[in-house]
């Protein structure tokens, strides 16, 4: 549903933690973790501001990005690690990043390079990949946030746009991934792809409780 079948495209989901499904027809499809999304925008907007998460990237929209604290959050070995891998908040948490922010940094900085980091390593990972996608279709919570949508152009210099304009709703993708998910655990069919997720081999997922 979110292949092009004529070009390659790159599905990105923005959640917690941002991830990359590479699509090609003449190429086997490649899935990974490429690094924090929203979970510490959000964190550090909740923790500054009282506040749940930056609507439409409007507060990291009005600073500037710190060149040196980028370059901090980049060094985590994670970026480095080749795929198959995986993040979580064991990772990329407030404490982390708050052991990184230099004294006397404006909030709304650190703000803005959170969504920098974001948007560079995504692109990094692409590169790394050695994937020439020809538009990046996004979804998840970050696909509602322009001023990242905005960095990831800047970044990949590719066209990024919302799942929403393939007729796939950005907040729905989760959800029919697990409803596809259950539907081959009950047809007993494989739902991994072993190159995505370093299985052995192909996997039966879940499992069927009966009330």
């Amino acid at each position: 549903m979110l292949g092009s079948g004529t070009q390659p495209r790159a599905a990105l989901n923005l959640g917690g933690m941002s991830n990359l499904t590479l699509l090609a027809a003449d190429q086997p499809v490649l899935g990974f973790d490429c690094g924090p999304a929203n979970v510490l925008m959000d964190a550090w907007i909740e923790h500054t501001r009282g506040m749940r998460y930056d609507h439409d990237g409007m507060w990291a929209a009005q600073g500037t990005v710190d060149p040196a604290l980028l370059e901090r959050l980049m060094a985590h070995p994670f970026f480095a690690t080749k795929p198959p891998k995986s993040c979580g908040r064991e990772q990329f948490n407030l404490n982390w990043l708050r052991s990184l922010i230099s004294p006397g940094t404006p909030p709304v900085d650190v703000q803005t390079t959170l969504t920098e980091l974001t948007a560079q390593s995504v692109a990094a990972a692409l590169r790394r990949a050695r994937f020439a996608a020809e538009e990046i279709v996004v979804c998840g919570g970050g696909a509602f946030n322009s001023y990242l949508l905005r960095r990831l152009r800047a970044a990949t210099d590719t066209l990024v746009r919302s799942t929403a304009e393939i007729g796939v709703a950005p907040d729905t993708v989760e959800a029919m991934a697990f409803a596809w998910l259950a539907h081959c655990a009950l047809s007993r069919e494989a739902g991994n792809i072993p190159a995505v997720t370093g299985a052995r081999g192909p996997r039966i997922l879940g499992a069927i409780w009966p009330a």
